[in-house]
């Protein structure tokens, strides 16, 4: 089934127009991301609900972005479920199980870890239509940050990820921003194209004697506005972490 999209209502320089919120109608009524708790959001839920109950809200991963919300959410619904992935307990959620099943509407998600972006990334998979929830593993139009282990990254399971999700092979993703991507393959593909390159350009900074990372970065990303190479900087930490792992520095 097609879900509802509704925006967020979080616009700003990492979000765009506003996270996207995809809610599934039917017998359990849920939703994919819990928004940072825009009154609008909200009432754009419950407009859709027309005075049924919201019974659980899945979280693709932690940042604040995705699962602020929460409390604003249980305010408006109180018996609401709230599941997401945890490596140990946390009050006021329910953990989620690699490959596990969840109810969402009037079909079933299968759970599928993802981490690279975040350590508790998860994306849900809704096999018979091949839909593909990705959270913030991709968007349509950019790429993703993935920051060092100090920031809750990691590249290689990043790179991995991307793997997994193309093993799968979605027909259309819903991203957590930015419009649906219905050659979603492709676009997972070209992921690892742009990340084998930026690792090769950092190795050749190396090779060349080029060790400082601030220099790294002036130099990979020459062409890039200087705004964004703070990001850039964290890109470039996350790949040396890569390289070190694999053996290469």
């Amino acid at each position: 089934m097609t879900p509802i999209s509704l925006n967020a209502g979080n616009p700003g320089t990492w979000t765009g127009p506003g996270n996207n919120t995809y809610l599934f109608d039917g017998a359990e009524p849920t939703l994919i991301d819990a928004g940072v708790g825009n009154t609008d959001h909200l009432d754009a839920i419950a407009s859709r609900l027309n005075g049924r109950a919201l019974v659980r809200v899945l979280v693709t991963h932690g940042h604040p972005d995705h699962a602020s919300g929460l409390p604003a959410l249980r305010q408006r619904w109180p018996s609401l479920e709230a599941r997401k992935w945890m490596s140990a307990p946390e009050p006021g959620w329910q953990g989620l199980d690699d490959g596990g099943g969840v109810r969402a509407g009037d079909t079933w998600l299968t759970v599928v870890h993802t981490p690279g972006h975040a350590v508790d990334h998860v994306c849900f998979w809704e096999p018979e239509a091949r839909d593909l929830y990705c959270g913030d593993m991709m968007t349509a139009t950019t790429t993703i940050l993935v920051p060092p282990a100090a920031g809750g990254g990691s590249l290689k399971a990043y790179l991995a990820s991307l793997q997994r999700l193309i093993d799968l092979r979605p027909a259309i993703a819903w991203p957590g921003h930015g419009p649906e991507i219905s050659r979603p393959v492709d676009r997972l593909q070209e992921y690892l194209r742009h990340r084998a390159e930026r690792e090769s350009q950092v190795k050749a900074c190396f090779d060349a004697g080029l060790t400082d990372i601030d220099r790294i970065v002036a130099r990979v990303y020459a062409e890039t506005p200087r705004s964004l190479w703070p990001a850039a900087r964290l890109t470039v930490e996350a790949l040396l972490e890569k390289l070190s792992e694999d053996g290469q520095l």
